[in-house]
C-alpha cells in the first residue's frame, strides 16, 4: 500500500466524507448507531473516501469504528478512524446532534503543541452559509478517548459567527 495514499484516504474520510454526512444528515449516523449498523456505515464511508485512489493505495486492512455515547436527546456518535499518523489526521471524531441545535462535529487532530512536541488539537467543524467551516480551539490534549470526550462534550454550541481557522 502506498503510505501517502493511505494518508489521503484518512484525511478525506475525516475532513470531507464523514464530515459532510455528519453536518448534512446526522440522523443517518445516529440511526445506524441505534440499530447496530454504524460500523458497516463507517466502512462504506471509508471506502468512499478511498474511491479515487489506486487500489494498491487504499487502506482496507484497518477500518473506522464507532459507537453511541451520551444520553438522549443529545446522543453523540464517537468515531475512531484507523490510527492517525500526521497532521491533519484525526484520532477521534464526535458528532453531536441535539434537537433544535446546530450539529457539532468535533475532531482531535494530530498537531504539534506550541513547543513543537507531538500532541493533538481539539477542533470543531460547523455548517455555515458558505459551507463547512473549521475552527481550532487551540486546546491541546493527549490522544486519549476519555480526554477527547470530556473536552468535546464541554464545547459550547456553535456560535453564529463561526470563524475559519
Amino acid at each position: 500500500m502506498n503510505a501517502s495514499d493511505a494518508r489521503r484516504q484518512h484525511c478525506a474520510f475525516v475532513h470531507a466524507v464523514l464530515r459532510d454526512v455528519a453536518l448534512t444528515a446526522p440522523e443517518r449516523l445516529l440511526a445506524a448507531a441505534l440499530d447496530g449498523s454504524l460500523d458497516a456505515e463507517l466502512r462504506a464511508l471509508w471506502r468512499r473516501a478511498g474511491a479515487g485512489l489506486p487500489p494498491a493505495g487504499q487502506a482496507v486492512d484497518e477500518w473506522p469504528a464507532g459507537r453511541l455515547v451520551g444520553r438522549s436527546p443529545a446522543h453523540s456518535v464517537l468515531v475512531t478512524p484507523p490510527p492517525a499518523v500526521a497532521p491533519p489526521e484525526a484520532h477521534f471524531v464526535l458528532v453531536t446532534a441535539e434537537p433544535g441545535a446546530p450539529v457539532r462535529y468535533a475532531t482531535l487532530e494530530v498537531s504539534p503543541d506550541p513547543a513543537g512536541r507531538p500532541a493533538a488539537m481539539l477542533c470543531l467543524w460547523a455548517m455555515t452559509a458558505d459551507g463547512p467551516a473549521h475552527a481550532s480551539t487551540l486546546q491541546f490534549l493527549p490522544p486519549r478517548e476519555d480526554r477527547f470526550l470530556d473536552a468535546a462534550m464541554e464545547l459550547p454550541g456553535v456560535p453564529p459567527t463561526f470563524a475559519l481557522s
